[in-house]
């Protein structure tokens, strides 16, 4: 079943990457239900159904990451200062950059800088995704780094997921 369910993803999820994580989730989807011992009497059917919802949902969650608004969090002069921000294309440009190179990295780095960028203190986000305080701080020392490294060498992010 593995080829039919990467071809749904692959139909529904263009980025390669993505259709990776999204089988994988599939996949989790899939075990997480058969450790809960319940049956299935179609299994091809009901896993196909997973698979469109993991789609569905992975869509959902680009949408929502488009939705954050960065620009409070723009600073003209890391543009060599001569940009103006008032310049609303050259803006939207950066702002695509940015939300790139955070869709790109690791979760572990994306999730806690989301949540920073949501406006969540560093106790709020520890409780939110259960790790420490001081693992906070580190990530989210770590999100920054890799936004400004992307944008001072304007070159592929660095810390894909999968490497």
């Amino acid at each position: 079943h593995k080829q039919s369910l990467r071809r749904i993803i692959e139909s529904n999820v263009h980025n390669p990457f993505d259709v990776d994580d999204v089988y994988q989730e599939t996949m989790f989807a899939i075990l997480k239900h058969f450790r809960k011992g319940r049956p299935v009497e179609h299994p091809k059917a009901w896993m196909t159904k997973i698979a469109k919802n993991q789609c569905i949902a992975f869509h959902r969650q680009q949408q929502r990451d488009r939705d954050i608004d960065l620009a409070p969090f723009i600073n003209p002069a890391a543009f060599g200062g001569g940009v103006s921000i008032a310049d609303e294309q050259h803006q939207a440009v950066i702002v695509q950059e940015i939300l790139n190179v955070i869709a790109q990295m690791k979760p572990i780095y994306r999730n806690v800088g989301k949540l920073h960028i949501m406006e969540c203190t560093t106790p709020e986000i520890s409780e939110l995704l259960g790790i420490p305080e001081g693992t906070v701080t580190s990530r989210l020392r770590k999100f920054r780094e890799l936004i400004r490294e992307y944008l001072e060498m304007d070159a592929p992010p660095p810390e894909q997921e999968g490497t």
